[in-house]
């Protein structure tokens, strides 16, 4: 009886032996489990504000598009108004020659 109970005794050291590693495992493992989430959790959270601030550099981006268009467009209308500038610049100065000449021609008759 004694030698049974001995045996009984060493196989309940062991197996607590074997519950103690286990469970130190168990919480080695649960403590990597905790920190594994609380890090998913940082990096999700990180997403979502990366991805507001994408959202907001798109929009910001858009309007800035959309503003350079308006400018272009504006750009356009000064050079047309320029360029109908000249021409005009052109055809007075041409006709200021002409009454030029004439004038000179003129002065020149009434002086003969």
């Amino acid at each position: 009886v004694e030698m049974g109970y001995d045996e009984t005794n060493d196989k309940l050291i062991k197996a607590t032996e074997s519950l103690e590693e286990s469970e130190k495992q168990f919480k080695e493992v649960e403590g990597d489990v905790s920190a594994l989430t609380r890090r998913i959790m940082l990096m999700e959270e990180e997403d979502k504000k990366s991805a507001e601030v994408l959202c907001s550099t798109i929009t910001k981006l858009a309007l800035t598009s959309k503003s350079a268009d308006n400018v272009l467009k504006a750009v356009k209308v000064v050079e047309s108004t320029c360029m109908n500038n000249e021409v005009t610049i052109e055809e007075l100065d041409k006709n200021l020659r002409a009454t030029i000449k004439m004038a000179v021609d003129n002065e020149q008759k009434l002086d003969e």
